[in-house]
């Protein structure tokens, strides 16, 4: 498969799973601060990248690399989904429906704790 590279970025630290994203309160989901406030950085670090470019609408493929410094299990795909909203809010890709290709990662006992996230254009899928 062919892929041409549109974006690649460190992040210092572990994005949110999904069981740290939503609370319930009274019958009503909502997101928690923690997660807001990852996703508005990581937002605004995303479009400060992507700048002035329209929307990605062709075919995709992520590449997430989780590296930590210590050995706490926990499921690796729970992380993706922060991370594929931030492109979105970003204005980076038009749907996380797009990406076809996940490719995901995990390194323990790094000496820091980080994710590197790689969006790539799809030139040719077989």
């Amino acid at each position: 498969m062919n892929e041409k590279e549109l974006i690649t970025l460190a992040l210092k630290g572990l994005p949110p799973t999904v069981n740290q994203m939503y609370r319930s309160f009274r019958n009503r989901r909502y997101k928690t601060q923690e997660t807001r406030d990852f996703q508005d950085n990581l937002v605004r670090i995303l479009k400060l990248l992507w700048g002035d470019k329209p929307c990605f609408t062709g075919r995709a493929g992520l590449r997430l690399s989780f590296s930590q410094k210590d050995k706490r299990r926990w499921d690796i795909d729970n992380r993706v989904k922060a991370l594929q909203d931030c492109l979105q809010a970003a204005g980076v890709i038009k749907d996380d429906a797009q990406i076809d290709l996940l490719h995901l990662e995990r390194e323990h006992g790094t000496q820091k704790t980080q994710t590197i996230l790689t969006l790539t254009e799809l030139l040719s899928i077989n």
